[in-house]
């Protein structure tokens, strides 16, 4: 069975949405500046997107632990 990549897609955006919230209050707690705080968590956002659904279409090409 395989994913595709709108599954991947679909996923990296839930656990991501998550992410978001977490840093987004714990940067917010750090520095107290609500804007600063949402860019700063903007940009890991769509860095780290992009670097799981890298990271979920590389896996699935791994034939180990599969059966």
């Amino acid at each position: 069975m395989s994913s595709t990549y709108q599954r991947s897609l679909v996923k990296g955006i839930v656990w991501e949405s998550i992410s978001f919230a977490l840093t987004l209050i714990a940067v917010y707690m750090i520095y107290g500046n609500l804007a600063l705080s949402i860019k700063f968590t903007l940009g890991m956002t769509l860095i780290k997107m992009v670097l799981f659904f890298i990271h979920e279409r590389t896996w699935k090409k791994v034939k180990w632990g599969k059966y």
